[in-house]
């Protein structure tokens, strides 16, 4: 089993068609004639191991007295996500996009949540759950979006509680709670702003940072850069620079939270670092091609030779 640790939210997508211009100031009026739902953020991440046919568990905020939240728990549910939500009475995080039917285009995302630290209680929460199951569990992945669940003392005690291996998709603001883990997945960005200075997307400027990171941070490093590819750094000294294998970008959202399941998606096969990640990027490559929070199969990726 793989347990996520980290802000699940609920992805709402409204489609229509755009055929004029509001009379009332110049924006284009949606036609609306659909919507779906996804789970994102944290749930995004269990949500493609779920896909790749490994048990996972799901440790998150979320209100369950609201129509967001119960909609979370339903299609967990129904994706075979085990979970464990905790709430101090927040709304659950929604994410509302308007969608061009035809252009294939979004014209607006609309957020709502309340984004401030969790209560000690709700962290002690979290931590009693955590103990219950972490013996069922190897990989640790831990999806920051920095809304408030990740803080300094809920990951110093999940750290201190977890013999696995920990894979953190961070946010910069809060890098300085994730050293001395398995692994960081910043992308070129995040990267950037944890060493405050820009990194130009070449195989060089890249590989003098992710050296830094590696001896900043003292975890081996992977790196995404968009059309580029990915770049691994290990602690050992190793150093790999991968590209990509993208045909056609249809939409990039929740590409990172495919790639990081997919990369504990094969530790939990027994994959060594830099063949997790050759997979994760195969992955990425995969799920970029669909449109909105999309997920990769095993038969995507294998084809018909997948165990």
């Amino acid at each position: 089993m793989i347990t996520v640790l980290g802000e699940v939210m609920l992805d709402k997508f409204t489609y229509g068609k755009v055929e004029r211009i509001n009379p009332e100031a110049p924006v284009p009026i949606l036609s609306v004639i659909t919507k779906k739902y996804a789970v994102g953020g944290a749930g995004n991440v269990a949500n493609n191991i779920a896909s790749l046919k490994v048990p996972v568990n799901l440790i998150s905020s979320a209100n369950l007295n609201d129509e967001f939240g119960k909609k979370i728990v339903e299609m967990c549910s129904k994706n075979n996500i085990s979970g464990k939500f905790v709430s101090d009475g927040r709304p659950t995080i929604l994410k509302h996009r308007f969608v061009a039917l035809g252009y294939n285009q979004q014209l607006l995302r609309a957020d709502y949540e309340e984004k401030k630290p969790f209560s000690e209680p709700i962290i002690d929460e979290i931590v009693l759950y955590f103990k219950n199951l972490k013996d069922e569990s190897d990989i640790l992945v831990i999806s920051d979006y920095n809304k408030g669940l990740l803080n300094r003392k809920l990951v110093e005690r999940i750290k201190n509680e977890f013999n696995g291996k920990i894979i953190v998709d961070p946010k910069p603001e809060n890098i300085e709670l994730y050293n001395d883990v398995y692994l960081i997945k910043p992308n070129l960005f995040e990267a950037s702003k944890i060493l405050g200075k820009e990194i130009i997307n070449t195989d060089e400027s890249v590989e003098s940072a992710g050296i830094e990171l590696v001896e900043k941070l003292n975890s081996n490093i992977v790196i995404t850069r968009s059309e580029k590819g990915v770049s691994v750094f290990t602690k050992s000294g190793k150093i790999e620079h991968m590209g990509t294998n993208v045909k056609e970008v249809h939409d990039v959202s929740g590409a990172g939270d495919t790639f990081i399941a997919t990369i504990a998606y094969a530790l939990t096969k027994d994959y060594n670092l830099i063949d997790a990640v050759k997979l994760a990027n195969k992955a990425s490559s995969i799920v970029v091609s669909k449109s909105g929070t999309a997920t990769v199969t095993l038969e995507e990726l294998f084809g018909d030779n997948y165990e």
